[in-house]
C-alpha cells in the first residue's frame, strides 16, 4: 500500500474533554495541534505523537453504549523516560515506553482478538502491513501488536465512547479501499470527500474495528477529487 504519511494516527470518543485535554496535555505531555469542527457537537481534538495524530473525539450528543472496541492500546516511545502504563479517562490503555521498546520507534498500537492468525492475516493480506513477527506487524513506522483476547464488535458506525477507529494516509481513498475489499476486507463507509480537505472512506477488520482510510490533500500535493 502507497503511503501518504508513513505514520497510523489513532482515534478515540469522548463526552469528557476537560478529562482528556489534562490527561493527553500533562499526564501523557502530548502537544495539541488542532482543533478541528467535524460537525455540529463534534470537535476533534488532534495531538501529535511523533507525526501520529492521537484524535480525541468530543462528542456532545450521547453515544451508544458499546463495550470498548478492539484496539486496546496506545504505546508512545519516548528517549530517557521509565516505563509507565496507565489508563486514558475512557478506559483505554496508554503506556510511555523507551524508545525501542519492543521495537517501538514512535507508537505503537495493540489490537485484540480471540483469533490472532487470522486478524494478522488480514493486516499483512488484505491491509498490506509488513509482517515484522509472527504477531507483530508494521505500517510505515507504527507497529501494530496482535494479542489473544476479547475482540471488537461490528456495528454500523464508530462513533461511541473510547477507542474505536485507526487513519492510515494513504494517496487514493477508493483505490485502497477498493483494493482492501478484493483482498477480503470489508467496506465500512464508502469514500466521500470532506470538503476541500480530504475523501475518506473506511474498511474493518474481522472483529469489526474500523481503519480510516484517508487521502488528506495536504499530506497527497493532490486536490480532493469531484466526488460524493
Amino acid at each position: 500500500m502507497k503511503l501518504a504519511k508513513p505514520h497510523i494516527d489513532f482515534g478515540l470518543f469522548t463526552q469528557d474533554i476537560a478529562a482528556h485535554t489534562a490527561f493527553w496535555g500533562e499526564v501523557i505531555g502530548l502537544r495539541l495541534d488542532l482543533k478541528l469542527p467535524l460537525r455540529r457537537g463534534w470537535v476533534q481534538h488532534r495531538y501529535d505523537a511523533h507525526n501520529s495524530v492521537v484524535k480525541v473525539n468530543h462528542h456532545e450528543d450521547a453515544m451508544p453504549a458499546w463495550a470498548p472496541g478492539g484496539y486496546t492500546c496506545l504505546s508512545i516511545a519516548r528517549d530517557g523516560v521509565a516505563p509507565w502504563e496507565g489508563q486514558h479517562p475512557d478506559g483505554g490503555r496508554v503506556r510511555l515506553l523507551p524508545t525501542g521498546t519492543d521495537g517501538i520507534t514512535r507508537i505503537g498500537i495493540t489490537v485484540s482478538t480471540p483469533d490472532p492468525a487470522r486478524m494478522m492475516d488480514f493486516y499483512v493480506g488484505a491491509m498490506e502491513f509488513e509482517r515484522v513477527a509472527p504477531r507483530v506487524a508494521r505500517c510505515g513506522d507504527t507497529l501494530l501488536f496482535v494479542e489473544e483476547g476479547p475482540g471488537g464488535e461490528w456495528h454500523e458506525d464508530f462513533i461511541a465512547p473510547g477507542n474505536r477507529y485507526l487513519t492510515v494516509q494513504i494517496f487514493d481513498a477508493d483505490e485502497a479501499c477498493a483494493g482492501i475489499v478484493a483482498r477480503g476486507g470489508r467496506l465500512a463507509r464508502a469514500p466521500v470527500n470532506y470538503g476541500d480537505i480530504a475523501r475518506v472512506g473506511f474498511v474493518a477488520d474481522p472483529d469489526g474495528n474500523w481503519i480510516e482510510m484517508s487521502a488528506r490533500a495536504s499530506l497527497t500535493g493532490v486536490a480532493v477529487k469531484p466526488g460524493g
